[in-house]
């Protein structure tokens, strides 16, 4: 295997989908070392994407804060202020 097939499966989604994406582009529009490297490569990201795929989905639903309590609005112009009559 080449060392880039070795790193696929400690590869991110994201980088996943990204390599995928390159190699496609590689085997259709590169040198020939290029297309034959991105041609072996793409049934490696094929398998690892099939393999997660396969996996049980590891997401933990965060459970949602309760709603806070709203406050009553104040009445009055500035009522944090103590009144002149004490």
């Amino acid at each position: 295997m080449t060392p880039l097939a070795d790193m696929i499966p400690a590869m991110s989604d994201p980088d996943l989908k990204a390599l995928r994406a390159n190699a496609e582009r590689l085997s259709a529009s590169g040198s020939p070392v290029q297309a034959a490297t991105a041609a072996d490569i793409l049934p490696l990201i094929d398998a690892e994407t099939a393999r997660r795929a396969a996996l049980p989905s590891t997401a933990v639903k965060k459970p949602r804060a309760p709603a806070k309590k709203k406050a009553p609005p104040a009445t009055g112009h500035q009522t944090a202020l103590p009144s002149k009559a004490a």
